[in-house]
């Protein structure tokens, strides 16, 4: 059969046929070395134009491999071995490993699954052990049996809580099983066999360290690891560090997957044993270390020879994946890539060793303030809490667990349904509730999208944001319905749920808005007008007053004595100013700052600003902010708006440094207020205390910054750049000659 590719330029380019190998149908199809053609047509294809084929439209080029990309062109040269029964037949995975094989093949095991949970498939991670496909096998070897049982487990779990969570995309983790042996019969009776032979372990470690006379009446009953005595309490040791390891973290999630939090108090203490065990597990790399054996003085020269040689010819040697730096046998992961057609293999590479140590201790410590999560926590502290808990930036695994804490059976921390919890909130009566249906319509409609927003506060941070978009717009219909539905005759009714709807899109918005910034997504140029906006989202408990007198105002409603109930300004002055209204102050101060910083630099010529080319400003501003006109809370802001408060002539240096220092003037207010915050929890009470930290630090230097511009006087021997380096929503400048 021969092959005729058609070359088509962007101009319109000429055409040859190329001929290919001849291939008959079947099994008797014939491949050959297509790379002189390829090198060929890019010799004579200009920038821009393609290979065009007959049957080859635009669908099949954009779905079509990348050729060199390392996920989708991966190509098919694998190993000798093409299935599992191959390669253990060809004596790829021996059963009776040594003692050093052993450590090797669980350590390598740790970072394999590491991998997975970094968004890797199981077919290439950790089922690319060849003692986990055939399970059976490992019988004879307890040791070995026992640990890939528990790891075997251990993924059941992990795949099972992130399915039921939902909340994750095949970038972030791949819950597709191929087929593979992910569940067993005997998976349960993981933690009677790892404390069988840690008992096994223990006793040969206590015969180690026993005297002479002990050894020679325990000597019977002790099997030794290894022929070396000097190594034997080195290796029990490090084997029995791995094997508590396995039983704390199976241990961790069966607590943590009880009803109603339940387990997180015992959870909580197997997190601090295998937070313990890993410490140890990395103590033990010293031991294990080829380097630090006297009998491989030899191997090590040989290997840093070998690593001279590799820097000399410009090739970087891969970290390993185990701690004593030997690679581990019983491992294929081409065994297992039919398994995963349609879809192309992907090129993987696993995790080094000390990567997946911190993977896991992140982890631990993520799960760690999951537990420390309080049960009584109402609904604007939890938003709180899930706005901390991503500053650490918690892999999937761990917001997938948070996720399935806050939503248990559809309750709100799986103590009651989330309907109630609104009630709460929302501080209305228990009389009249059951009398008003369209009261009892709103909460409904206000559970399942405060039970959607819960969701998506658990996903990461890009997407987060992209879904927060959507979720914006269905806070606003229904503070529209709201406006437009209640009855009139229940005023105090009709504002308490249209402010507290109206803070909770103003809440939205704002973290819309900030998202941007954590994810780079806005330019210099755009700074101005986001700080411009911000302070407009901030729609807060105190203003939740002025709000409902604003409906009030409209509507002219009065209450069933027939005094009308309004809220002046008055009234505004006698609400507390909690911790929570300064540091909502604090922010609009520093937006403040900036705008009048930014427009100051500008018209003095002193900003590093590269104004873009493709679209004018007023575009931009559409683009950043077109999804919040369609909101009736907070009011929108036009562009010429924006123009208005920001063209003119007056800004100065002066008034940027008022409004930093005003920032710091309300720190010294707040005091240790946040960190003592009796409504938040202790992770979002030190998180807190960090944050008032960085904008503090934000407007010192900012202030510094000020004074030396201003100093320098007009003109351009200065240029002022900033950068996120304190806080990842408000940068610093950076002044510097031009």
């Amino acid at each position: 059969m021969e092959l005729g590719l058609h070359l088509g330029g962007g101009q319109g380019g000429g055409s040859a046929a190329m001929p290919t190998a001849a291939a008959a149908a079947g099994d008797q199809t014939t491949w050959v070395d297509a790379s002189g053609f390829f090198f060929s047509v890019c010799a004579e294809l200009d920038v821009g134009e393609l290979i065009h084929g007959e049957h080859f439209n635009l669908f099949e080029a954009m779905s079509a491999l990348e050729i060199m990309d390392p996920k989708m062109d991966a190509g098919m040269a694998t190993t000798k071995y093409k299935t599992a029964d191959e390669a253990i037949e060809s004596g790829a995975a021996p059963i009776n490993l040594s003692v050093h094989q052993l450590v090797d093949v669980m350590d390598h095991l740790l970072a394999c699954e590491a991998t997975w949970h970094k968004g890797h498939p199981l077919a290439q991670t950790v089922f690319s052990c060849l003692y986990l496909l055939k399970l059976e096998r490992t019988t004879p070897n307890s040791l070995l049996h026992a640990f890939c049982t528990s790891v075997r487990a251990t993924c059941s779990l992990v795949r099972t809580t992130v399915a039921l969570a939902d909340i994750h995309e095949e970038e972030d983790f791949v819950t597709i099983a191929y087929g593979l042996p992910v569940e067993g019969e005997g998976d349960a009776k993981c933690l009677s066999l790892l404390s069988s032979v840690e008992e096994t372990i223990l006793r040969q470690l206590r015969f180690t360290k026993g005297t002479a006379s002990s050894k020679r009446k325990g000597g019977q009953d002790a099997e030794c690891l290894q022929d070396d005595p000097a190594l034997e309490e080195g290796y029990c040791q490090a084997i029995l560090c791995r094997l508590r390891f396995r039983k704390a973290f199976f241990r961790t999630l069966s607590y943590m997957e009880k009803p109603q939090g339940r387990g997180l108090e015992m959870a909580r203490k197997h997190i601090a044993a295998a937070l313990s065990e890993l410490r140890d597990i990395r103590l033990s790399s010293a031991f294990l270390d080829p380097s630090s054996n006297v009998d491989l003085a030899k191997t090590r020269n040989q290997n840093l020879s070998s690593d001279t040689n590799s820097r000399d010819s410009g090739l970087v040697k891969e970290k390993p994946s185990t701690a004593s730096g030997r690679p581990a046998v019983g491992f294929d992961e081409s065994v297992n890539r039919r398994l995963l057609a349609p879809t192309p293999p992907r090129s993987i590479k696993i995790l080094c060793w000390e990567d997946a140590l911190k993977y896991f201790e992140q982890l631990f410590e993520d799960l760690d303030q999951i537990c420390s999560l309080p049960l009584s926590l109402g609904l604007e502290e939890l938003l709180q809490f899930l706005v901390d808990f991503q500053q650490s930036q918690p892999d999937l695994f761990a917001r997938a667990q948070l996720q399935l804490l806050i939503l248990q059976d559809d309750k709100l921390l799986g103590q009651e349904p989330m309907a109630g919890a609104l009630y709460k909130v929302l501080g209305m009566p228990a009389n009249g509730i059951n009398n008003n249906q369209q009261t009892q319509t709103f909460v409904t409609q206000a559970s399942r999208l405060m039970q959607h927003l819960l969701k998506v506060m658990c996903t990461n941070t890009a997407w987060q944001r992209r879904k927060l978009g959507r979720v914006i717009l269905d806070w606003a219909n229904l503070l529209q319905e709201v406006r437009n539905t209640l009855q009139e005759e229940s005023w105090w009714t009709d504002n308490v749920i249209m402010a507290w709807a109206a803070e909770q899109t103003c809440w939205i918005v704002t973290h819309f808005l900030m998202l941007g910034f954590q994810l780079d997504l806005y330019a210099p140029s755009e700074y101005c007008m986001l700080y411009w906006y911000l302070p407009s989202a901030s729609l807060r408990p105190k203003n939740r007053f002025s709000f409902c007198s604003l409906s009030s105002k409209k509507k002219g409603k009065k209450k069933k004595g027939g005094t009308s109930m309004k809220v002046t300004g008055t009234a505004l002055k006698d609400v507390k100013l909690t911790s929570s209204i300064l540091l909502i102050q604090c922010y609009i101060d520093l937006c403040k700052g900036f705008i009048w910083m930014l427009a100051a630099l500008t018209l003095d010529c002193k900003l590093v600003n590269r104004t873009p080319i493709f679209n004018t400003e007023q575009e931009r501003f559409l683009q950043r902010f077109e999804i919040l006109f369609k909101v009736l809370a907070p009011e929108p802001m036009s562009y010429f708006q924006f123009k208005e408060a920001t063209c003119h002539n007056h800004f100065s240096y002066q008034k940027s440094y008022d409004h930093f220092v005003a920032v710091q003037q309300r720190i010294q207010e707040l005091g240790p207020a946040p960190t003592k915050a009796p409504e938040l929890s202790a992770v979002s009470r030190g998180q807190r205390a960090i944050d008032v930290r960085k904008m503090e630090q934000v407007a010192l230097r900012n202030r510094i910054a000020l004074q030396i511009v201003h100093q320098a006087g007009p003109g351009d021997n200065l240029r002022v750049s900033f950068e996120f380096s304190q806080h990842p929503c408000f940068p610093v400048a950076v002044v510097k000659k031009s």
